[in-house]
């Protein structure tokens, strides 16, 4: 009997302690994987609205026609889409920035010789009761895309455990460009987000446009919206489960429609169209020492231009622009060294179309100006395109001080579009020539200053690696001298 109670006590102690091992190696374990960086939609998805709503900050005004989200203008280099991906913060800084309410960071980066491209973001809240938060955001851009200072004011209210409602307005210059979203999130940390919002995009235009009449107070140019702009937007947010958890986005403004009128022009009105969506998801795993994942984005944007009914007006054209991105990523640390590793495929196209293309090249100042060949009009450009970003990095837990090293690549390879056996895209490359370039690539050396736990400097410069030779038609440059410096820049992130 004694030997069998003895049994007994020994096996419930083995279990008891196996038990006790297991959940200390599983909490060691958690501790270990919630210490680890996450990325976030958040970033990518704040630019493209902002783009949405804010158009008459827009590279070229409201009125710009070639393609909303603006992926190539005439005043960028080779390099600029390159130069943005060094200079701007990481889907894991962004994530970091969302997890507090108050905050400031700026990015600044060299483009050229006299600019800077430069993009910064605060916020600030305010709890006005134990279920009510005013927000108030500023965000700054000033590169080839845009420039832009606006503030975004906001207040939500929490209804029960689970449900909030917010609205949210935007505050610009231009009144006929003011934008009010309602949203309604339901959730919690522990069991996901599921976020629904609608905006009103442009809401005050046609009343500040009618107005203007009525005062004969004319805009130089105006447009009325028979079909008003709406912005509809679905977003998940997963919690965490077990090692995974996953973000997805999807937004859809329906075909808008609207009248411009011009002041010099009463005979040329012309009817304005546009569509927009975008489409995102990210899918990553977090483990001891490292995070991995998986994100996939998608860009559309579509616009019409026609004569109005009775129009003189000549011009019948539009494009459609598609971008298509996949990536891959990866963390991984050992102690004070590790390695931060991107990787992005993207399928792009931007299809100009033309009912009249002679009188559209006509009206062309570039084609006029710099003797392009009017004939490689309309085009249809189809690319695909690579980045890469590998980083490592030497960051001791007990200093305040930090550096890396990363290769920074851009490769391009536009498709044959029949006007040449030879050249690659050569009818776009007629309208942006200087734009192109198949390989850019960088070795940027960084250093970076943790000044507290909540404000992080970093400071880099970029070696050339690919020559800078030549221009989108390969043809060597009259100051032929390889490059050597290729860019510095600065970021700077405080939360509270």
């Amino acid at each position: 009997m004694r030997t069998s109670l003895s049994s007994a006590a020994i096996l419930l102690l083995t279990r008891i302690s196996l038990s006790a091992f297991v959940i200390l190696s599983l909490q060691g374990y958690l501790n270990a994987v919630e210490a680890q960086p996450r990325a976030t939609l958040k970033g990518w998805e704040s630019n493209l609205r902002l783009t949405i709503k804010d158009r008459s900050n827009n590279f070229g005004g409201f009125y710009y026609d070639r393609g909303l989200f603006r992926p190539v203008t005439q005043e960028m280099s080779p390099e600029y889409d390159l130069d943005i991906f060094t200079y701007q913060f990481s889907h894991f800084d962004d994530y970091e920035w969302h997890q507090f309410d108050n905050g400031f960071r700026t990015t600044v980066g060299s483009l050229n010789t006299p600019v800077f491209a430069v993009q910064s973001e605060f916020k600030s809240s305010l709890n006005t009761s134990d279920n009510g938060m005013f927000t108030i955001m500023a965000y700054q851009q000033e590169d080839l895309r845009a420039k832009r200072g606006l503030f975004l004011l906001g207040y939500t209210h929490q209804l029960g455990q689970q449900h909030r409602v917010g609205v949210s307005h935007t505050l610009g210059q231009q009144k006929t460009d003011l934008d009010a979203t309602f949203s309604y999130m339901f959730g919690t940390e522990e069991t996901g987000w599921i976020t629904a919002e609608v905006t009103l995009l442009d809401w005050a235009n046609n009343f500040v446009s009618e107005l203007s009449t009525e005062r004969q107070s004319e805009f130089e140019i105006r447009h009325s919206y028979s079909r008003k702009p709406y912005l509809f937007t679905l977003r998940l947010e997963s919690p965490q489960l077990w090692i995974f958890r996953g973000e997805a986005v999807a937004s859809f403004q329906p075909q808008s429609r609207a009248e411009v009128s011009r002041r010099d022009f009463p005979e040329e009105n012309f009817l304005l169209q546009d569509w927009v969506n975008y489409q995102g998801a990210l899918l990553e795993a977090v483990f001891p020492g490292g995070t991995a994942g998986i994100i996939y984005q998608r860009t559309f944007a579509r616009m019409q231009r026609e004569p109005a009914a009775g129009s003189e007006y000549e011009l019948d054209y539009g494009n459609r622009q598609v971008q298509q991105r996949a990536g891959l990523y990866l963390t991984y640390k050992w102690r004070d060294f590790g390695i931060e590793q991107w990787f992005w495929i993207e399928r792009n196209r931007d299809q100009q179309f033309d009912e009249n293309p002679d009188a559209y090249v006509e009206q062309d100042p570039f084609v006029r100006f710099y003797d392009r060949r009017p004939d490689m009009y309309p085009f249809d450009f189809n690319e695909v395109r690579r980045f890469n970003k590998t980083r490592l990095y030497y960051a001791p837990v007990d200093r305040s001080f930090s550096i890396f090293l990363e290769h920074n690549g851009d490769w391009r390879t536009p498709a044959f579009d029949g006007q040449s056996s030879t050249v690659r895209g050569v009818s776009y490359r007629n309208y942006y020539h200087n734009q192109i370039v198949e390989r850019n690539e960088r070795l940027t050396l960084g250093f970076g200053f943790q000044f507290s736990e909540h404000a992080k400097l970093t400071l880099g410069a970029s070696l050339d690696l690919d020559g800078d030779l030549i221009n989108g038609f390969e043809i060597e440059r009259e100051n032929a001298d390889r490059a050597i410096f290729d860019g510095g820049f600065g970021r700077l992130q405080i939360t509270w």
